[in-house]
């Protein structure tokens, strides 16, 4: 039974970090930039804070929203994770300007968003394409629901067909990893239907408390945890 990883977005303070990491988070996810973004997003240096003080204990993935390669240049430079993640319009950056920012960065991996609209049927989604068009220059795929309308990828709290997820995982040979509305409920079920590298949750192991910066509720994450390792694949 192979391992599936655990990735935990949403994270806004250095407790929020240690606090998932110590639960056994394989990856923690960052938004960050100057780019205005996804609700919550960081600053350069509060994200290179978080960053520093995980150092060795788990992946630092940074997300950015940004379609200008110089941009996201410079917030790198401030920030460096050890994996970008592009989740803004898959359109806005081609893969020839993805290859720029790999030259810019030769030990930073590239984790693309990939996206699967809600209640679409296989045959109209653009995923399969985006798959083909992307995977020479990514080393990770972020498979995730993007809303109706909207240009970003993910932070719905939606979840998809993961049958597509599935078909998607085995059409490629870059390691995937889900996401979209899954919590400890659903995402045992979700892991066996589509037999990821990993498994992502944002919204859905987030704490409801208006106005708190951190935001994650460590007993819906270490559920969350528990219940991919639960999963047999």
């Amino acid at each position: 039974m192979k391992k599936v990883i655990t990735q935990i977005y949403g994270i806004r303070t250095v407790e929020d970090a240690v606090g998932v990491v110590a639960l056994g988070a394989d990856h923690i996810g960052v938004s960050y930039g100057k780019t205005k973004g996804t609700p919550g997003q960081l600053s350069c240096e509060e994200a290179k804070e978080i960053f520093d003080k995980v150092q060795s204990h788990a992946v630092r993935v940074g997300l950015t929203v940004s379609e200008d390669i110089d941009v996201i240049t410079r917030d790198l430079l401030l920030t460096m994770p050890q994996v970008l993640h592009l989740s803004g319009d898959i359109e806005g950056i081609t893969p020839e300007e993805v290859a720029v920012l790999r030259g810019r960065f030769p030990g930073l991996k590239i984790m693309q968003a990939i996206p699967v609209l809600q209640g679409v049927p296989k045959e109209e989604q653009k995923a399969f394409e985006y798959i083909k068009l992307y995977e020479g220059v990514s080393d990770f795929f972020l498979i995730d629901t993007k809303a109706k309308g909207a240009l970003d990828i993910g932070a719905t709290g939606l979840t998809h067909d993961w049958e597509i997820d599935r078909e998607l995982v085995n059409s490629t040979k870059v390691p995937c990893i889900i996401a979209g509305g899954l919590d400890a409920a659903n995402v045992t079920a979700a892991v066996e239907t589509a037999r990821p590298y990993g498994a992502d949750s944002f919204s859905l192991t987030n704490l409801k408390v208006p106005g708190r910066k951190g935001i994650k509720d460590m007993n819906k994450v270490k559920a969350f945890i528990e219940a991919v390792r639960k999963a047999r694949i």
